[in-house]
């Protein structure tokens, strides 16, 4: 029976075009209103935390820094949690009144 190896290379890459893509749309292209704190504030700056924690883990685990197996998991839950949080992020195109 094969073993199975945990790559965490294809979630490093994917996380740090959206590091740079989110990094972009933040700081380049500010809120237009001037009450800063909403909620879709808030969403959007826990999941660029999630991304930098997806990319450290990822990276840690592409190293070996430390226990592969538990890096993996965090960068593989925290990947997942920013894919969630970009679709909650989508959500505020939608016209229904968010």
């Amino acid at each position: 029976m094969a073993t199975e190896e945990h790559d965490a290379k294809w979630i490093l890459v994917i996380s740090l075009i959206l590091f740079f893509v989110f990094e972009g749309i933040f700081f380049y292209y500010p809120y237009r209103s001037y009450v800063m704190f909403t909620f879709w504030w808030f969403i959007d700056y826990i999941n660029l935390f999630f991304i930098i924690l997806t990319v450290t883990f990822a990276a840690l685990n592409k190293v070996g820094f430390s226990d592969k197996e538990l890096t993996y998991t965090i960068a593989v839950y925290s990947f997942i949690i920013s894919m969630a949080l970009i679709f909650v992020s989508n959500l505020r195109l939608l016209p229904l009144g968010f």
